[in-house]
């Protein structure tokens, strides 16, 4: 072994030190690699793939279809890694399932009561399951009854219509909701036709709390001389005719037992369309000389700028919270061959026909294109779970989350629409067939 002078080794010192520094980086960047590599190991140990990290923005949650506040607040988009797009498109259809459920149990116990009764006081002593097969043995009962009355009867329904109100905001909020893409200023949804407290004088309609003299056109019931149409017993002259009984055209006289539309001498119950501007205790639909308060919207709104998903679900939201006043109902036969089965249906109809009627009018007569509305928009939100998720960048575990979540409720709401509709449709006909 050789010797080295002083010299010789420091040199050799100097050199290792050198290499040390040299070797460090690559060290470090080998003892990264291997952490990585033991932590995928650990990862992988099971043998599955390693699960993108994307994934993990995709929340479990599943929001409550039947809380409308939860929905609203419910972040689609973020929750489930979506495109704003497609977040309210699923926002929309979750909203509209919430909205045909919600009419659906409505509609399965008012029409459901109020068929039912027409069908027993008509004879048929069923026991029906729901709504739509009571309605459906009520069509039944009232054909029946309109067989015996004979071919020469003659039949008149005469109906006070209803005020009907809805929220005036109802519809701005609903479509501030389920639209993002659309500027506030633009989902303001303006009312055609306002209703409210008038503390001035009222140009319109006015539907009062009571009794009052009408100084125009009554509709609803009058004590005391009318001339219009009478739809109980007019006692008078029948298009001058000396009548005591049903009228099919103007009655002059009284109106008893049933509704009326046209002058009354006398207390009118119902609405009041008024000759000149008056004073109005009740409810005003039209104009006052002050801002009308209590604000209400009694007709339809002016649809706002937000898409036709949004829009389905804002017409639901009307139907299930328009308040309409109960109609006053009265209905007219003559020359029927058989005076019992006469008499039975008019106190079937005037006894039950109100609560049925106050319930279409709630609806409207666009209730079922509306219903097949947000069926369409439910159906088309259920079919699009795969391009709803691929719009975020999380495919899988987005898809996956909207089938768990909502593939089953929409299936049912979409499934109540159809029987929504069936039952609509039988209302209809149960008010149709008496009118005819």
């Amino acid at each position: 072994m050789g010797v080295f002078s002083k010299g010789e080794r420091q040199h050799d010192r100097d050199v290792a030190a050198q290499d040390r520094h040299r070797l460090r980086p690559a060290a470090a960047r080998i003892g990264s690699f291997l952490l990585v590599a033991v932590a995928a190991v650990a990862c992988g140990s099971k043998g599955k793939p390693a699960t993108p990290a994307v994934t993990a923005n995709v929340s479990d949650k599943c929001p409550d279809l039947a809380k409308a506040d939860e929905l609203a607040a419910f972040d689609f988009s973020t929750e489930y890694a979506l495109s704003r797009d497609a977040a309210d498109k699923l926002k929309a259809g979750a909203l509209a399932a919430m909205e045909i459920n919600i009419l659906a149990d409505k509609l399965d116990a008012d029409f459901g009561i109020a068929c039912a009764q027409i069908a027993h006081d008509l004879g048929d002593k069923g026991d029906w399951r729901s709504a739509n097969d009571a309605c459906g043995a009520a069509i039944k009962a009232v054909q029946e009854a309109r067989a015996k009355l004979g071919p020469k009867a003659q039949a008149r329904l005469v109906v006070r219509r209803p005020l009907c109100v809805t929220d005036a905001s109802l519809v701005t909020k609903c479509a501030s909701i389920c639209d993002s893409s659309v500027p506030a200023e633009k989902v303001r949804a303006e009312c055609e036709k306002t209703a409210g407290r008038c503390d001035g004088n009222c140009d319109g309609s006015c539907e009062p709390k009571g009794a009052v003299k009408c100084d125009g056109v009554c509709s609803g019931t009058c004590e005391g001389p009318i001339k219009g149409t009478c739809g109980g017993r007019c006692k008078g002259t029948c298009d001058g005719k000396s009548v005591n009984g049903g009228c099919h055209g103007v009655c002059i006289g009284t109106c008893d037992r049933g509704a009326m539309t046209g002058e009354c001498k006398g207390q009118c119950t119902g609405s009041c369309d008024l000759a000149k501007p008056g004073i109005c205790d009740g409810v005003c639909t039209g104009s006052c000389t002050v801002e009308l308060a209590e604000l209400k919207c009694a007709g339809d709104f002016k649809q706002p700028e937000v898409s036709t998903d949004c829009r389905a679900r804002c017409d639901l939201a009307v139907i299930n919270n328009t308040e309409c006043s109960t109609p006053q109902v009265g209905f007219v036969v003559t020359g029927a061959k058989d005076r019992e089965t006469s008499e039975a249906m008019k106190a079937a109809i005037d006894k039950s026909f109100p609560a049925l009627l106050k319930t279409l009018d709630e609806v409207g007569e666009k209730g079922p294109k509306r219903v097949l509305n947000a069926q369409a928009v439910i159906e088309g939100a259920r079919t699009g779970f795969k391009e709803m998720a691929r719009s975020g960048g999380a495919a899988a575990a987005s898809e996956a989350q909207l089938v768990k979540c909502f593939d089953e409720p929409f299936k049912k709401a979409a499934a109540a629409a159809v029987v929504v509709k069936t039952g609509i449709d039988q209302a209809m006909g149960v008010r149709d067939e008496a009118a005819k």
